[in-house]
């Protein structure tokens, strides 16, 4: 096997040159949020922050001065509220069904001397995330429809839709569904369906992004693997698209599997699923790009599970004998894989839950560009040796807890212009801290920056703040929802 191994101490020496230039982001503030912080949106008209806190409640903050933040009020709702998206003086919060396999629903706000609600409208089963048209006109919801904990209630999922062209207290609510695509052709271009119901239960839509000029919007399909483009004009969803693996049994592609403390970066035969959880959009040159962070999604019910271990595996005797060499399943025993990804017995290789990297797509066609393979593992191996591969869900993380499963665990990506330069900013869910990439190039984007604090665990929700809009002159700001930590902070992008 090819590897690139470390020790901590050593790599220690390396991490003063990784990155020489001067840092993009720069702590600025820190916003109290008690109750927690994960999702994020800002009114630049009312200089008005909303912090979803993972449970019932918007936290609503004046952010006029982000160092002296003051807080306003808190909106409680029956159900759990995943997201929220703001447009001019309008505010789109969703809310869960009770259960989440019943319709959610989409409360309208105006923002004034303060929030009044406008209009709620229904919408489709285990909404995620919610998002405004650029132009304001156009409220997607993504629906997951998970199922039950026991699968006996799998709704479809689907795109809620709020049409507000007459006016926001006049919105028409529908929902763009899958029915009309081809299932059979997308499970054989490689779109995921796991479970044997109809696919229109198992596409699972989870995060949308609109490219800047609002004619599209592309939704991920994380646990299938894949991303829907939706043609706004037309108000339909036009291709499904399988986002394929990386593999890493080849040079750049390789990674750290095992939990024993150290960094070992090595290549194996396995395929890691994109199953992005986040997305962002950009055009260049008229051409759109889309870039997924590759987080990956197994599904783990009581009456279902696509996950197993390659050391069961191997007791089933179904692994290559050439390929997984005794030592080789020592070392991988417990690495979890997709049962439902079928190779041929023996099987050469195995399909793993995200692929630890950001990737580039062609929006169009669904073309990979470019995929960031290892980068991320070894910046992290040079830059933050003592803590590669924690566990930032746990209160006192420890070092490559999380090699064994999905390593720092790329989960949303936002881009931002800063002084005429496109930057992406790639949330570590796992590992914590934001990566940060220049994307003059599109097709091939430049490892710039990275920033972890130990105080900052899971960061959940990233927002970029243009100089224009900003409540500091002249001055880009990116504010990070901390899922784990429940910490809000706000740096200063450079």
């Amino acid at each position: 096997m090819n590897s690139l191994s470390f020790d901590a101490s050593v790599v220690l020496l390396f991490a003063v040159s990784a990155f020489a230039q001067k840092p993009v982001l720069e702590e600025y503030a820190r916003v109290a949020v008690p109750e927690g912080a994960e999702i994020v949106a800002y009114m630049p008209s009312s200089q008005m922050l909303f912090v979803t806190t993972g449970a019932s409640a918007l936290q609503v903050i004046h952010f006029g001065d982000p160092k002296s933040p003051k807080y306003s009020t808190t909106l409680r709702f029956a159900g759990e509220v995943p997201s929220v998206s703001a447009y001019s003086d309008l505010l789109a919060v969703i809310e869960m069904g009770e259960p989440s396999t019943q319709p959610g629903l989409v409360h309208l706000f105006r923002m004034k001397d303060s929030l009044s609600l406008l209009k709620t409208y229904p919408t489709c089963a285990h909404p995620d995330m919610v998002q405004f048209s650029p132009n304001g006109k156009v409220v997607l919801v993504a629906c997951e429809g998970e199922p039950n904990s026991d699968y006996s209630v799998d709704p479809d999922g689907g795109i809620g839709w709020i049409d507000l062209s007459k006016g926001p207290a006049k919105g028409v609510a529908s929902v763009l569904d899958f029915e009309s695509l081809d299932s059979a052709a997308l499970v054989q271009k490689g779109v995921l369906a796991r479970f044997p119901n109809r696919l229109t239960q198992n596409l699972e839509p989870e995060y949308i992004t609109f490219d800047p000029s609002g004619n599209v919007a592309w939704v991920s399909l994380q646990e299938n693997n894949a991303l829907a483009r939706i043609d706004i004009a037309a108000k339909k969803i036009t291709d499904v698209f399988p986002l394929g693996s990386v593999n890493h049994a080849l040079a750049g592609n390789a990674l750290d599997y095992r939990q024993n403390k150290k960094i070992e970066l090595q290549n194996v035969p396995l395929l890691g699923l994109r199953q992005p959880d986040g997305i962002g959009s950009i055009i260049q040159k008229g051409r759109h790009y889309v870039l997924t962070a590759n987080e990956g999604a197994s599904r783990e019910y009581t009456q279902y599970t696509d996950v197993i271990t390659v050391g069961e595996l191997a007791r089933q005797k179904k692994l290559s004998p050439a390929v997984f060499t005794p030592e080789l399943i020592r070392s991988l025993g417990k690495f979890p894989v997709s049962s439902a990804e079928p190779c041929v017995v023996p099987c050469t290789s195995l399909y793993t839950f995200g692929s630890r990297s950001m990737s580039v797509f062609d929006g169009t066609t669904g073309t990979l560009i470019w995929d960031s393979g290892s980068q991320i593992e070894e910046m992290l191996a040079k830059k933050e040796p003592l803590h590669f591969n924690q566990n930032g869900k746990k209160e006192k993380p420890k070092m490559d807890a999380r090699s064994d499963s999905k390593g720092s665990e790329p989960e949303t990506v936002t881009l931002g212009e800063v002084k005429g330069r496109p930057l992406a900013f790639l949330g570590l869910e796992r590992m914590g801290g934001i990566v940060v990439w220049d994307m003059t190039h599109a097709e091939n984007p430049t490892l710039l920056d990275y920033l972890l604090d130990e105080r900052d665990r899971g960061p959940e929700g990233i927002l970029f703040i243009s100089a224009k809009d900003s409540p500091v002159a002249d001055t880009a700001l990116l504010v990070v929802g901390y899922e784990y930590s429940k910490t809000l902070v706000v740096y200063r992008v450079q």
